[in-house]
Formats: C-alpha cells, structure tokens, sequence
C-alpha cells in the first residue's frame, strides 16, 4: 500500500484542483446564465435557454470528448482561418503554423464548469425568484 499513497494523493489533488476551478466556472456561468434569464430581454432569454438546454440535454461523456478533441480542432480550424486574412496576418497575432491542443485538465475543468453551470443557471433563477419583492 505504501507504494502507492504517493499517486494516491497526487490524483486526490488533481481531484480536488478540478473540482475547485470547474466550481468558479460553474459558479460564473450559472450567475450570467441567470442574469440572462431574468433581465427580461428576448435575445438573452433565448441564448441562456439555448445553453441550459443544449448543456443538459447532452451526455456528460460526449460533452467531454467533444471538448477536448472538437475544441482542439474547432480552434486550430478557426486559426487557419484567421491565418489566411490578410490584415489579421499583418498585425502578426496568428500564423499558418500556429496550433492549440487542449490540456486534459483544462478540458474537464471546462466540461464540469459547462454541466454545472447549467444546473446552477436554473438553480440560481429559481432563488433569485422565490426572494420575496420588498427584499429586493
């Protein structure tokens, strides 16, 4: 056993590092996503149901590997694209050779973050509403 309490607590800490940063993610996002919902404006309203309903709908295995391996290539694809804009090449920000891999730990900080923000999106729009008016 002594052999492995090593990676044993290395893993406990990466567990715990994605955990806490997909938190502050979800924690942002489900704020926004509320905020949109509540504000009462058609085109926020719209974006924010799209997103909580897209986000939920989806597997959470699938909504992992679509972003570490679809986000690597949706943004390799879209630096291509800006590397064959002439001005955007003049200022010098991208080139044809430039490419982005997504960390493994980046990409489930930003899956768990995404499916949780969703959640947290309903769950802070129902507290936010069952605050009652004159508290406001």
């Amino acid at each position: 056993m002594s052999g492995y309490f090593s990676a044993i607590l290395q893993g406990a800490v990466l567990t715990v590092g994605v955990s806490l940063a997909a938190l502050l993610v979800s924690i942002i996002l489900g704020l926004l996503g509320a905020g949109a919902k509540l504000s009462g404006r058609p085109v926020l309203v719209a974006i924010a149901t799209l997103y909580t309903t897209i986000i939920r709908g989806i597997p959470e295995l699938v909504l992992m590997l679509l972003v570490f391996y679809g986000g690597s290539i949706g943004i390799n694809n879209t630096i291509e694209w800006l590397a064959s804009v002439e001005w955007i090449t003049q200022l010098g920000w991208v080139t044809a050779e430039t490419t982005v891999d997504i960390e493994p730990f980046t990409a489930g900080v930003l899956t768990i973050g995404f499916i949780y923000g969703a959640f947290m999106t309903e769950t802070f729009r129902g507290a936010i509403l069952a605050i009652p008016k004159g508290q406001m």
